[in-house]
């Protein structure tokens, strides 16, 4: 029929190099949560991601929203590994510490408590995809299953400011209890 048989052998090589990896790159744990109020920009595509980041800053920066303590957080409504890169859904958020008034395109959201898979990571953004990748294969080898919430990313660093551009990250999946 002209189809060729997949190379087995290869795709173990990629498996077994991935969890390597993740055993070098990341700490795993799975913890319970609180809820995290938020206050977003959508996003549509990940090249309008940094723009969504920007009109969220350019809003917070004059509420006194901005300081060494800000996490901000990526939500994902779609996954990468179905949805073009151009049209996958996002939030691009900042977690508040107390109730704002928003307006225009910065809307109110929270992540609700829950239990999560987090992978703790400290990487640049070319590893970005792997990282997610390793985590829902440790995901399926450890036996937890995604709940029906989205996964996100909290950031703890601006890694413009990285000495080597490196983002210091928390990937989280919402996994049933």
């Amino acid at each position: 029929n002209g189809q060729g048989y997949p190379d087995y052998e290869k795709y173990i090589c990629i498996i077994d190099n991935l969890k390597k990896w993740m055993t070098m790159n990341a700490n795993i744990e799975i913890k319970e949560m609180p809820k995290m109020d938020l206050a977003y920009v959508s996003s549509i595509g990940t090249r309008n991601l940094e723009s969504a980041y920007q009109s969220l800053v350019k809003w917070a920066r004059p509420q006194g929203l901005i300081s060494e303590q800000t996490k901000m957080v990526t939500i994902y409504h779609d996954s990468h590994k179905v949805t073009e890169a151009n049209k996958v859904r996002m939030s691009a958020s900042i977690l508040l510490d107390k109730p704002v008034q928003v307006s225009g395109e910065i809307w109110p959201t929270s992540i609700e408590r829950g239990k999560f898979i987090v992978g703790s990571f400290e990487i640049g953004l070319h590893e970005f995809e792997k990282s997610w990748t390793g985590l829902f294969l440790w995901m399926n080898e450890n036996g937890y299953k995604k709940a029906d919430r989205k996964p996100f990313e909290i950031y703890h660093n601006d890694f413009n400011q990285h000495p080597e551009r490196k983002a210091i990250v928390d990937f989280c999946i919402p996994i049933e209890s």
